[in-house]
């Protein structure tokens, strides 16, 4: 049966940056196909489901985060860059936020004043470890982790450790219809 594949093809030179270790799920696609049945809510406490996100004719990024997370720091404004270049199109990126180191609830206030600071434009919900387990990629190990689903929701790829525009990008056009 198929692995899991590995996000993105430039992770060793990424890992060492970040500090992060390179992980590789090996659960089969079967059990990883689909997107959540979640709700979550945003910075005013208004749920969402995450079908509203994913599943909808464009490539979701899905991105755990941490205000307090040195690597998720490093990353945001690659994200925010992505994503303000590709959500009128083909992509676009959803925040979960979590407290950083304890995996659990982040506080709405702490992260809307650092989404503010960075000029975060994608939408923000706030979740924790236990909800990360309802995404069927495995437990969450480490931050950022950063899932991908295809435009027909599928979930495609998984990366803990620090991502770049460019990675998110070439995995796309690698993983797209067509190529």
């Amino acid at each position: 049966m198929p692995r899991y594949q590995m996000f993105w093809h430039e992770l060793p030179r990424i890992c060492l940056v970040a500090g992060m270790a390179i992980i590789l799920l090996g659960q089969p696609l079967a059990l990883l196909a689909g997107s959540p049945d979640l709700s979550l809510p945003d910075l005013d406490g208004k749920p969402h489901a995450l079908s509203e996100y994913i599943g909808k004719g464009k490539w979701t990024i899905v991105n755990v985060w941490g205000p307090r997370c040195p690597p998720c720091q490093e990353e945001l404004p690659e994200l925010v860059r992505f994503h303000d270049e590709h959500y009128k199109t083909d992509a676009t990126v959803l925040g979960i936020a979590l407290d950083y180191p304890s995996f659990g609830a982040a506080d709405p206030d702490e992260v809307r004043t650092f989404a503010d600071a960075y000029l975060v434009s994608f939408p923000i919900l706030l979740g924790n470890d236990v909800m990360f387990d309802k995404f069927n990629a495995g437990p969450l190990l480490g931050m950022p982790t950063t899932l991908a689903y295809n435009p027909e929701g599928e979930l495609v790829g998984v990366q803990v450790g620090a991502v770049t525009r460019k990675i998110i990008e070439d995995f796309i056009r690698k993983n797209s219809s067509g190529n």
